[in-house]
């Protein structure tokens, strides 16, 4: 029998002496997903993407092949595939039969056009009424507003400021938004997690957060940051990306610095 993924992480472990609270320190990768892992229980893993970047790194830390286990896990994790329900057990029609069939009534026009001949009426007699209001007070609105220069000052003076939100001085903001499944790590600069280690499905949302600093991990790209109210650029990549965030900027995480919330 082929030795598996997780065998071949748990020999060179072993082969080193090391425990995986030790791994855990040097990688910071949680002992949970460690040792799920070295059990080849992959889906205990946030997903695919966050696996692969574990991988990557927990086989460089052991010394290992990185690549030659990537593809190993690609051939044979990401290789199995749901077999499609069989059409024998579908009665034809059944999916289309879910949408709702109370509305198909159709529309009697009759009253309809009725009720827009007699709103139309009314709203051309309105128009005449108020254009005959409008004529008279012309005379009186010139001796009030002196020629209407009042009233021209007022209609092209400056429009009102639109509110804005600002962020504290020393502070920066910080909201997330999953275009897809993603898997999150958030910290503030005082080693507080925010999102702590969530799997985020599409349209979630998170923040926004105000603090000094952050920390945050991405299991892939699939994900939309907004930083003081200006969008990030988050590259659409499939391992994970690890950003710090400060007042001065945004700035890409080595692998090995990249939080995961332990």
């Amino acid at each position: 029998m082929a030795t598996t993924i997780g065998q071949k992480l748990r020999r060179a472990r072993e082969d080193r002496g090391a425990e995986l609270s030790d791994v855990e320190v040097a990688t910071k990768i949680r002992v949970k997903f460690l040792e799920a892992m070295e059990e080849d229980r992959w889906v205990a893993l946030p997903g695919p993407s966050y696996a692969r970047g574990f991988l990557d790194i927990y086989a460089r830390h052991l010394g290992l092949d990185q690549q030659a286990l990537l593809d190993d896990y690609r051939e044979t994790v990401e290789a199995e595939r749901h077999d499609p329900i069989p059409q024998s057990v579908i009665k034809p029609g059944t999916l289309r039969q879910t949408r709702a069939t109370g509305h198909t009534h159709s529309i009697k026009w009759g009253p309809v056009a009725k009720v827009l001949a007699g709103l139309i009426v009314l709203v051309l007699v309105g128009l005449v009424i108020v254009g005959s209001i409008g004529g008279s007070d012309n005379g009186s609105g010139n001796e009030r507003g002196g020629n209407g220069k009042d009233q021209a000052s007022t209609a092209t003076g400056p429009a009102p400021a639109k509110a804005t939100t600002t962020t504290p001085s020393g502070k920066v903001s910080v909201e997330l938004r999953a275009t897809a499944t993603v898997w999150v790590c958030l910290m503030d600069d005082t080693g507080t997690p925010l999102v702590d280690s969530e799997t985020l499905s599409a349209d979630e949302a998170r923040g926004p957060f105000s603090a000094s600093g952050f920390d945050v991990t991405f299991g892939n790209g699939s994900v939309e940051m907004t930083v003081d109210g200006q969008p990030a650029r988050i590259p659409q990549a499939a391992e994970p990306l690890g950003y710090r965030i400060t007042s001065s900027g945004v700035r890409k995480l080595d692998p090995s610095s990249q939080p995961t919330c332990v």
